[in-house]
């Protein structure tokens, strides 16, 4: 209850602890050069007997190459080209989340993070409802709904299983505290789910104490989500990917930081080759004699020995570091490429076809499984709003295959011959792309029964004439 003290709230699950330095890696790849660079010496070793000042040039003429951000938003883009399908009508498809986030943009937030860190979770939640609304109208005459929300790895602090269920949930949170009129920070707190001694669903919300760093401090009173009126028996929460296992893409997060070592020497060596550097021989200047270079200087000595050239840098140092560089770009392509592929299917002419649209790459499997958790807890969403279980199905096919011409007219044909059904036909319509893919055949019927028939102008002929 409000006020209670517990220990060690924020104490991290043991595969968690493990994970996150992994996590934090994938992250800052993500983000691109602004987080690399801000990490210093993690991702850029100083070089030996480097001053500070050396070391922050050395690293301000590094480049991140955006391999990692460029592949995720080419995943993510090439999944939601076709937007989720679902199979019953969802009011919820164009605000999931209760702030104005349709299915598809909370979608690309749940396969970024699979595609950076491979877990997290989402979180079906319910608007406050007073004490004396418990039935599905009196929920939708004050706005009241269910709702979804996703949880990042680094949010999701502790969990304790049953077999499969959940029993126990801390979650990190940060909300908006005002201070004064016009000032204010973000304040973390904690958000402990968990089944009470009665196995009813439980929230409770704790702050850390600012003198005790071991000790937090429950904020209001326990909170008992209700669905009809009665106590949860479940924590609607769902896992996707596994905490246990290494992200998808590390393979390309560390070749992508190995690339921006192998970036900073190269920019390093090209500074300092790079600038003419002048000598001179048998010439003896008298101290505090300074020699300009450029311009209209010249330098004009007495002896018919002297000498003065500049240093011309040679050798293959620089040109190896080039090939280092474009060799580790196209393995980070191969490593992307690997994504699409598939090590199961053997390379006959119909392998080739599935290779070829990505039916069954690595990508497709953590596309079907995004599915999966996405339709349970629209599923769950649904029923606390009173209606039908939803089925969400995301795009595994990659890449456009847009009918041709002539295919479409021997579809078309094999219609009108009565080889085919109007069934028939309109699913082919919607897998060579001709037709959306969230229309349905009852949808595309009753558009052409309400469509204007078009008018065409009266064939003429001579003959009688």
């Amino acid at each position: 209850m409000n006020g209670d003290i517990v220990k060690n709230l924020n104490t991290r699950h043991p595969d968690s602890e493990e994970m996150l330095p992994i996590w934090d890696k994938c992250e800052d790849a993500r983000e691109g050069q602004t987080a690399i660079h801000k990490k210093g010496e993690t991702y850029l070793p100083r070089l030996s007997g480097q001053s500070d000042a050396d070391y922050s040039a050395y690293k301000r003429r590094a480049v991140f190459y955006g391999a990692m951000s460029r592949t995720v938003d080419a995943f993510s883009g090439m999944i939601l080209r076709v937007p989720p399908l679902t199979d019953n009508h969802s009011p919820f498809i164009e605000d999931v989340s209760n702030q104005d986030e349709s299915l598809q943009e909370f979608t690309s937030d749940v396969l970024e993070e699979m595609l950076v860190c491979s877990f997290g979770g989402i979180l079906v939640e319910h608007t406050p409802l007073s004490g004396d609304i418990i039935t599905k109208a009196q929920a939708q005459a004050v706005g009241a709904r269910p709702y979804l929300a996703m949880f990042d790895c680094d949010s999701i602090i502790n969990w304790k299983l049953d077999g499969k269920r959940i029993t126990q949930l801390v979650l990190e949170e940060d909300e908006y505290v005002a201070t004064t009129e016009f000032e204010g920070g973000e304040q973390c707190f904690y958000r402990v789910l968990d089944l009470d001694e009665q196995g009813r669903y439980r929230q409770r919300k704790f702050i850390q104490s600012e003198k005790k760093l071991d000790e937090f401090m429950q904020v209001g009173d326990d909170i008992y989500p209700l669905m009809n009126g009665v106590p949860l028996k479940e924590i609607p929460f769902y896992f996707f990917g596994d905490c246990d296992e290494l992200p998808l893409l590390i393979d390309l997060v560390d070749l992508n930081i190995s690339h921006y070592m192998t970036t900073a020497d190269l920019e390093n060596g090209c500074h300092y080759t790079g600038i003419p550097q002048p000598w001179l021989a048998g010439v003896q200047l008298a101290e505090g004699t300074t020699l300009s270079v450029g311009g209209v200087n010249a330098w004009v000595f007495s002896d018919p020995q002297a000498k003065a050239e500049y240093l011309e840098f040679s050798g293959q140092g620089l040109g190896a570091l080039e090939k280092r560089l474009e060799l580790k770009e196209k393995q980070m392509a191969a490593l992307g490429a690997k994504m699409l592929s598939d090590s199961v299917v053997a390379e006959t002419a119909t392998g080739a076809s599935l290779r070829s649209t990505g039916e069954f790459s690595v990508l497709a499997q953590l596309s079907n499984e995004v599915s999966k958790v996405l339709s349970r807890a629209c599923s769950f969403m649904h029923q606390w709003a009173g209606l039908q279980p939803v089925t969400i199905k995301l795009n595994t096919d990659y890449l456009p295959t847009k009918m041709t011409p002539q295919e479409l007219q021997a579809l078309v044909q094999a219609w009108q011959a009565g080889g085919i059904s109007p069934q028939t036909l309109f699913n082919n319509l919607k897998l060579g792309e001709i037709i959306a893919q969230e229309v349905t055949f009852e949808d595309e019927q009753a558009q052409i029964s309400e469509a204007t028939p078009v008018l065409t102008a009266p064939i003429t002929s001579n003959a009688s004439k």
